[in-house]
């Protein structure tokens, strides 16, 4: 754990050498993650799935004892948590559960293989990773149709709970892209969150309030979910960078964006580097953003003003790393492993996108473009545009090249392809796409006229002006009076 309390000053130069002191050279995600929280059975309570969340058990008074929960709670003498009863369960990276759950009525109930389920592991097939009785696998989560698969199962009296069920709403975990693909639509499932029914012959066990018809911040009286708890980064993408902001400013930026998985990020750090490793103590890198705490940020954009963040080259590939910072409840913040872009290793990486359209062939990296785009300019004669008449229309766009990315060249010679377009329905265009054109409107009130250009390396930028024009004046003739 990190402390991060003091902003500036000796003590956040100490805190910041201490926390950042590494070398990465083969980046992996969290092992496992910790779920959270409680499932709802029915008369036999809630099934918890860490001992931290257990109500019964380590409150002197609960069942069997006083009370069932959820209520009433009545007067409660608290033990410490985690001591008379323990457990907990996992999500590794590869998908797979471990761990136990706990119920005031049934006990311990296993995510852990000791023999084979009802199904002999035909649910196998929808694993990401190997799952069978010699690896104690007995359930696994697939995150590209976000669905749990497999069993549980009670210690005790060996009754199986089967999480992928035929009949219900089986369990199913919303990951990153929940404004994208809710497993729960217009229940404001949160990624991390589960939802869904596990069946048992003893009853089943809903995963979610908003799974028996709780709306958005109401689940009938009674809140509770299943969950994962430890923050981790789903989904990375690079740069962002199009050719209409490209023609618009500089083509030599990139928009570094993240979306959590899981649990709650309050800060993040990263670190852009031209080859697959990087070393903050000695200076390693492109761009190192330093530790951002807090923040909610998404994103972080390069160019910038961060100190130790310096520019990006034309034409250039660029591995990147990202880490979240998750609160620690005490005013410090505890980091999260590195996330290598592009880097397929468990749930990260296999979902990454690379949005320009000049890919590399390396997944881990992405690309700047070669140079700057092209400036499409024009001027016309006569200025004055009269309806009916002939307009001309000439082309003074300039190109850039990778011998010269930042260097503006005229677009003369054919180095440059043209394409002239306009609103007016009725306009006639003698050379759409020559450098030079004539054009004749018939319409005066909102005209727009657009000059396209693509440079050599088919890089494309578009001007358009609003076009002022008019009706000639009539031929007036004075008449005498009768």
């Amino acid at each position: 754990m990190i402390n991060f309390r003091g902003k500036t000053g000796f003590l956040s130069a100490v805190i910041l050498v201490i926390g950042l002191f590494f070398v990465v050279r083969n980046v992996q995600a969290v092992a496992t993650s910790s779920i959270r929280g409680a499932a709802w059975w029915g008369n036999l309570g809630y099934l918890y799935f860490d001992c931290l969340d257990n109500v019964a058990g380590d409150r002197l008074d609960m069942p069997g004892n006083l009370y069932a929960p959820p209520e009433p709670y009545g007067f409660h003498f608290f033990a410490t948590p985690c001591t008379t009863i323990f457990n907990h369960v996992s999500l590794d990276d590869n998908g797979d559960f471990s761990g136990t759950a706990w119920n005031y009525s049934k006990g311990l109930v296993t995510f852990n293989a000791t023999t084979t389920p009802p199904d002999s592991y035909s649910f196998k097939t929808h694993c990401p990773n190997t799952c069978n009785l010699s690896n104690n696998c007995l359930a696994c989560y697939n995150e590209s149709d976000q669905k749990v698969y497999g069993w549980a199962r009670v210690v005790n009296d060996g009754t199986w709970i089967r999480l992928d069920s035929a009949t219900t709403t089986p369990v199913a975990l919303q990951n990153w892209d929940y404004q994208i693909h809710s497993i729960l639509p217009g229940h404001g499932v949160m990624p991390g969150d589960f939802i869904g029914y596990a069946t048992s012959s003893i009853g089943d066990l809903s995963f979610n309030c908003a799974s028996e018809g709780g709306g958005v911040g109401t689940c009938g009286g009674r809140n509770y979910k299943v969950y994962v708890n430890s923050l981790r980064v789903g989904h990375l993408s690079a740069p962002n960078w199009s050719y209409s902001q490209a023609c618009t400013g500089t083509a030599l930026k990139a928009v570094l964006k993240w979306y959590v998985d899981s649990g709650t990020q309050a800060g993040y750090e990263v670190v852009v580097n031209t080859v697959n490793n990087f070393d903050t103590a000695t200076g390693n890198y492109v761009c190192w953003s330093g530790v951002k705490t807090p923040s909610v940020a998404t994103q972080y954009i390069i160019p910038n003003s961060d100190p130790h963040c310096g520019t990006l080259s034309y034409n250039a590939n660029y591995y990147w790393w990202i880490r979240l910072y998750a609160s620690d409840g005490n005013g410090g913040y505890t980091p999260t492993a590195w996330y290598q872009y592009g880097a397929v290793d468990g749930h990260n990486g296999a979902n990454d996108e690379e949005t320009d359209s000049n890919p590399d062939s390396n997944i881990k990296t992405f690309t700047t473009y070669a140079h700057e785009f092209p400036t499409p300019l024009y001027s016309w004669s006569p200025y004055d545009i009269i309806v009916g008449t002939s307009t001309d229309f000439t082309s003074t766009s300039r190109y850039y090249t990778s011998a010269a990315p930042a260097t503006a060249q005229d677009c003369t010679g054919g180095a440059c392809a043209y394409l002239w377009t306009t609103t007016d329905a009725g306009a006639t265009i003698s050379n759409p796409t020559n450098a030079t054109t004539a054009i004749v409107f018939y319409h005066s009130t909102g005209t727009l006229l657009t000059l396209r250009v693509t440079d050599p390396d088919n890089y494309v930028c578009s001007n358009s002006t609003s076009l002022n024009i008019n009706y000639n004046l009539p031929i007036w003739r004075e008449v005498k009076a009768q």
